[in-house]
């Protein structure tokens, strides 16, 4: 199994080396800093694998999960990690997936296999349903035994499925890049954990992890910035500060997550003048705005969003500072960490191969914010791991990084021997046997 999932049979190898040559070409971030892929390429290696009955390949994330079958470049479906009970009562991903953390999990366990039980069957039915087919779970590196364990039984003894396969969500990552080497950084809602992968092998012991880095960390700093520089506009044009009523309309919309998902990253001289545009006390210094002020219309009144809450929101990642109550490093401090942790022989081999991960790796600008940072560490600490930064990345296909895992769990899915060999059935569940762990697999492959 190893880190690649699964020995590729010849004509789907051939096929992926022409990968390699496709993956190199111009972006909007750099022509230096990108190794895409076109989705052509991708297209043409789906093409020659013989799916049989596809599988159903699920990715349920802390936020967003996405669905779909083995053998497609896209998940047919992603919806958000939560259903509706029949009294109304929405139930969200902190208590579907809390067995992933035992300390948020005070009910017994069957409590919560039946939450996952109802929403996995919701989430499924919207591709087809399973029972005759075989199931892909992707999960994260870290996913709990208990929580794999309650995903085994609802779907494997529950949902009646014909088999059962998880596969690590770092590992799915690379494979439709071709690429034994890279830097893995998955950027997710809850947290964001940077892996390197060399030659195929995951350095599980170079891993770094940071909670104050990801989604619902900038959810938070949107709703700082919203509370101290938004403004409520009246239909007479009069503007006034948001009150509590306001809140609770902003909550009920959503217009946090909303505006989350319209941020842009600048480059450090950019946000150097936003700096000193905060700083100022009284009048404020002009400042050219790459996002005009927007205005939201609610309740025959309309929310002002100042450009100060698109362009600097995303600096949580960069400063410190505005983390006070967390010990984690900057995103590129940790990337940074992460490489110097690594035998010094393969350090250069991971700069210039950055995958990102996650739905907010697709905000426009933060690759280059990246390599900038991560250039300008390596020029004052005198490392010199990398000449180059670069990024692997879909030329083709919009927001890619949110759904880049599942793209790899669907391509190594249609390997009909992957399916065969590696999955879980009703019948080895009933007779005691769990479904293998990643790390599990490795060991056993060699």
């Amino acid at each position: 199994y190893c880190v690649s999932a699964v020995n590729l049979a010849s004509s789907v190898q051939a096929t992926l080396e022409s990968l390699k040559a496709a993956r190199r070409s111009n972006s909007g971030v750099s022509t230096a800093s990108d190794l895409s892929v076109s989705s052509t390429a991708l297209s043409q290696l789906i093409t020659t694998i013989d799916n049989g009955k596809s599988a159903v390949v699920v990715e349920v994330g802390s936020k967003l999960t996405k669905i779909g079958c083995a053998g497609e470049i896209n998940p047919r479906h992603v919806i958000r990690t939560e259903y509706t009970e029949e009294s109304g009562e929405v139930i969200k991903s902190d208590e579907i997936l809390a067995l992933n953390d035992r300390k948020n999990a005070l009910k017994p366990i069957e409590y919560y296999e039946d939450l996952l039980h109802k929403f996995l069957r919701i989430a499924f039915l919207k591709v087809l349903a399973p029972s005759d087919r075989p199931v892909i779970v992707v999960e994260s590196m870290f996913m709990s035994e208990d929580l794999r364990n309650a995903m085994t039984k609802v779907i494997v003894e529950k949902l009646r499925c014909k088999s059962l396969m998880f596969m690590p969500s770092h590992v799915c990552a690379t494979f439709p890049f071709n690429t034994q080497n890279a830097l893995v950084v998955d950027i997710g809602h809850s947290e964001c954990v940077a892996v390197p992968v060399i030659e195929g092998v995951t350095m599980l012991n170079e891993f770094e992890s940071a909670r104050s880095i990801c989604g619902r960390q900038l959810e938070r700093r949107v709703r700082e910035l919203l509370e101290k520089y938004g403004q409520m506009e009246e239909l007479s044009g009069e503007r006034r500060t948001l009150t509590e009523a306001d809140w609770e309309d902003i909550d009920r919309i959503r217009l946090i997550e909303t505006l989350s998902l319209s941020l842009i990253c600048l480059d450090k001289e950019r946000t150097q003048k936003w700096k000193e545009w905060e700083e100022a006390e009284g009048e404020k210094p002009s400042i050219e705005n790459l996002c005009k002020e927007k205005t939201v219309p609610i309740n025959g009144k309309s929310i002002v969003v100042p450009p100060v809450v698109f362009e600097t929101a995303i600096e949580i990642f960069f400063d410190e500072s505005l983390n006070p109550n967390s010990f984690d490093l900057s995103l590129p401090k940790i990337l940074h960490k992460v490489v110097s942790k690594c035998p010094i022989d393969i350090r250069r081999k991971l700069f210039p191969n950055i995958l990102l991960a996650g739905g907010v790796s697709t905000i426009p600008g933060l690759m280059k914010r990246i390599e900038q940072e991560i250039n300008e560490i390596d020029e004052k600490n005198g490392t010199k791991y990398t000449e180059v930064v670069k990024f692997y990345q879909f030329s083709e296909i919009k927001n890619s990084p949110l759904f880049v895992s599942w793209v790899g769990a669907s391509l190594l899915g249609s390997l009909r021997e992957t399916i065969e060999r590696k999955s879980l059935t009703l019948e080895q569940w009933k007779a005691g046997k769990l479904a293998a762990d990643w790390t599990d697999m490795i060991v056993k492959a060699r």
